[in-house]
């Protein structure tokens, strides 16, 4: 065997044993556990589920042995934000990462993982095939809100529902 591969075989054992040793600390426990009781992860671990809240500082660290867990941060914490303890402070390619998703907009990679990746879970997590909504503001007169209260009170529709269902007849009768 030649000096370079016994140089190489050492390196591998020794990141072997790391990720060992980090596999059996408490926060990769805790974060696998949460995930696997939500039903976000499915793995062949023998770790207990949990079911308090994780912080995403740990989320993180765990992700560096189970990139599978930084796959799915960005979603989770859009779409299911009780299982973290800390979503108003994230770390700033976290927070890019989200911000970009509220916006529909490709996400830029996370540690790694192509935005592609983590956006595709989006529409996976929580409500299935629902893409979160996004807030719009409109300024309406006081005729275009009597009108709307109306049509909405009269079709046992909320505001919204009604404005998504008269823009779907409109765009309905322009396709003919």
């Amino acid at each position: 065997m030649t000096a370079i591969a016994r140089s190489l075989q050492a390196r591998a054992k020794a990141r072997q044993t790391r990720v060992a040793r980090r596999r059996r600390d408490p926060r990769y426990e805790l974060v696998l556990g949460r995930f696997k009781a939500a039903r976000l992860l499915i793995t062949n671990d023998d770790i207990p589920e949990h079911r308090d809240a994780i912080s995403v500082a740990d989320t993180l660290w765990a992700g560096e042995i189970e990139p599978r867990l930084i796959e799915l941060l960005p979603a989770a914490i859009l779409k299911k934000p009780s299982l973290f303890v800390d979503v108003k402070s994230l770390p700033q390619d976290v927070s890019d990462v989200v911000r970009a998703i509220r916006r529909n907009e490709k996400p830029p990679p996370l540690r790694g993982i192509p935005g592609e990746d983590l956006l595709r879970w989006v529409s996976r997590i929580g409500h299935r095939g629902k893409e979160p909504s996004r807030l719009k503001s409109f300024r309406l007169t006081r005729e275009d809100q009597r009108l709307l209260s109306e049509l909405s009170e009269a079709l046992d529709l909320t505001e919204t529902e009604t404005l998504r269902q008269a823009l779907r007849t409109l765009a309905r009768q322009g396709e003919r």
